[in-house]
């Protein structure tokens, strides 16, 4: 057996000590931290993302009870139901009928539904912001499911108190009615 000195002796058990420690932390004790710190950020990132669901939820909810209503509302419709001729009969109602300028309908099939998306160009020339408001509130408050997805106004006559408007109603159709 090789005879080592008192001080060789000290540093080899320093020299074993410290590589004994320095393994031991770095198999034992630093996986521990960074596992920990791992965990910590993962632990951010879902708490992020459940944050976002709620919120994606409420919204969810929010478009479904909408449209329940308005799935409602297109059952509820007279069977008969023509968008032209009801917007006619609400320009009649709210005194632009003489003020229409024209009433341009389109139809556009939607893919792999039931429905087929009715929309009616109008255009009002010279009315009054009154009756304007009125014609509107009376298409947006019917319970026929008719929205207006496009309003245009411009100022008009002599004394610009009047507006020439463009707007843009649509509904939803059962395709055998388009």
């Amino acid at each position: 057996m090789i005879d080592f000195s008192k001080r060789e002796k000290n540093i080899l058990i320093f020299g074993i000590t410290f590589l004994v420690l320095f393994f031991g932390f770095q198999l034992g004790v630093a996986p521990v931290f960074e596992k920990r710190q791992t965990l910590k950020r993962i632990l951010i990132e879902k708490q992020a993302a459940l944050k976002e669901m709620v919120v994606l939820q409420q919204q969810f909810l929010a478009v479904s009870n909408n449209f329940d209503a308005k799935t409602k509302d297109l059952a509820n419709r007279k069977k008969d139901f023509s968008l032209f001729s009801f917007l006619d009969f609400q320009a009649q109602q709210s005194g632009v009928k003489e003020n229409v300028t024209y009433m341009k309908p389109f139809t556009k099939k939607l893919d792999k539904s039931l429905y087929t998306l009715a929309t009616v160009k109008v255009k009002l020339k010279e009315v009054y912001l009154k009756e304007l408001v009125d014609f509107l509130y009376h298409i947006e408050a019917s319970k026929n499911a008719v929205t207006i997805s496009s309003l245009s106004l411009t100022k008009a006559g002599k004394e610009k108190v009047k507006l020439d408007a463009v707007i843009e109603t649509e509904t939803l159709l059962l395709k055998d009615k388009a």
